[in-house]
């Protein structure tokens, strides 16, 4: 008779697998995070100083990122929820074909978001919409250069990008559910509409893995860099920093790689730090808020 294999053998197996794992994570992760927070922490002289991070709060194009990289984040997760309901709703009508709008919809997911950037930008789809609507409709041009115009399309793009992930996961969420539920409102004359804003969508808002998504789009887009790089390239902001459409990330950028900054690695390292803060700050603020507002 063969003895069984002890459970402490079997979770030191499980820890050993998790090694290669741990060494790659520490290679392009800790590493790294570790060298950045050192590097903030290091003056000129190589000597320990704060000096990086007082250089940080004296300047303006620090906090006008911070504010740019929240109300960015706030509106793109705003329209990807709105887009990926509307989505989802349109994908579970009893239409024929409805497989083939589902894989349309989702295209975009395949798409690198500095194509996204280009796609939407003036010079690839919105000076032909303007042409149109100016000797057809005798429509005047609109100023492509205005925020009231650059803001709201940079925002759609990115949820253009990203809505399609809320539709997955919707649907996913849709489908673990009861179908008695859905029959018996159709029973008792809901119409689709009906439906979807009064069983389907609480439903999805309610679940705690659309909630997670929530948060990782929110944290993910604290972030986003390709997006406004394509337009900053295309409005004339490319080398200017405390530009209205720098976010953290493109700040960053600008100061490492725009030889007028001159490369001044500790005060990026600084900024990339409180970047971190920042966005874990924002991620635990959106745990609870969701966790108070839409109760499982």
């Amino acid at each position: 008779m063969t003895n069984s294999p002890r459970k402490s053998d079997s979770l030191t197996t499980w820890y050993l697998l998790l090694v290669p794992l741990i060494a790659v994570l520490a290679v392009v992760e800790f590493y790294p995070l570790v060298k950045g927070i050192i590097l903030s922490f290091t003056g000129a002289n190589g000597a320990f100083s704060l000096a990086n991070y007082g250089s940080m709060l004296g300047q303006s194009a620090f906090y006008n990122a911070i504010v740019v990289s929240m109300l960015y984040s706030l509106g793109s997760t705003s329209m990807c929820i709105i887009i990926g309901l509307a989505l989802t709703f349109l994908v579970t009508q009893k239409v024929r074909g409805r497989g083939v709008f589902e894989a349309v919809f989702v295209f975009p997911l395949a798409i690198s978001p500095i194509v996204a950037g280009t796609l939407w930008s003036p010079s690839s789809v919105w000076d032909d919409i303007f042409t149109f609507s100016h000797y057809i409709l005798h429509q005047p041009y609109p100023n492509e250069l205005s925020p009231l115009f650059y803001y709201p399309v940079i925002l759609l793009s990115e949820a253009w990008e990203w809505a399609p992930l809320f539709m997955l996961v919707g649907l996913s969420i849709i489908n673990s559910q009861s179908k008695q539920i859905f029959e018996a409102a159709e029973l008792h004359g809901a119409n689709a509409w009906r439906r979807f804003t009064m069983i389907v969508a609480p439903t999805i808002l309610r679940s705690p893995v659309m909630q997670f998504v929530v948060v990782l789009r929110m944290i993910d887009s604290l972030r986003a860099f390709e997006i406004p790089l394509a337009w900053a390239n295309w409005i004339g902001y490319q080398n200017q920093v405390g530009s209205p459409i720098d976010t953290l990330s493109l700040y960053l950028y600008k100061l490492l790689f725009v030889p007028l900054y001159g490369f001044p690695i500790g005060l990026v390292s600084a900024i990339g730090v409180a970047l971190l803060v920042v966005t874990l700050f924002i991620a635990f603020g959106m745990i609870k808020l969701l966790g108070k507002l839409i109760p499982v």
